[in-house]
């Protein structure tokens, strides 16, 4: 790939190839990512929290409480959402999301 081309990416494309760089989907559980939900989950009093990545068209979860599933479809996921904008998403009560 020439260096026009590399310049021309945009900012979706880049951050795609940096996750893709660590090698961490699907990747096994892991103590510390483990430590963090668990901790978010106590912390925060909620049933549910997840360390999560969003691939071109999934959301995976590299740690989760609470939830059976390892991932999503990528359009449905509040981070899919909150890449896309440059203020803070605050979700009060996601079982009123629409």
């Amino acid at each position: 790939m020439s260096n026009q081309s590399k310049s021309m990416k945009t900012d979706e494309e880049k951050r795609l190839d940096a996750l893709h760089s660590y090698n961490i989907l699907d990747s096994k559980s892991e103590a510390s990512f483990d430590r963090i939900t668990k901790l978010a989950s106590a912390f925060y009093q909620s049933p549910m929290a997840l360390v999560s990545f969003i691939d071109t068209n999934r959301q995976w979860f590299k740690s989760k409480v609470g939830v059976d599933v390892n991932e999503t479809d990528r359009d449905i996921a509040f981070c899919n959402h909150a890449i896309k904008q440059n203020q803070p998403l605050i979700i009060t009560d996601a079982t009123r999301d629409t």
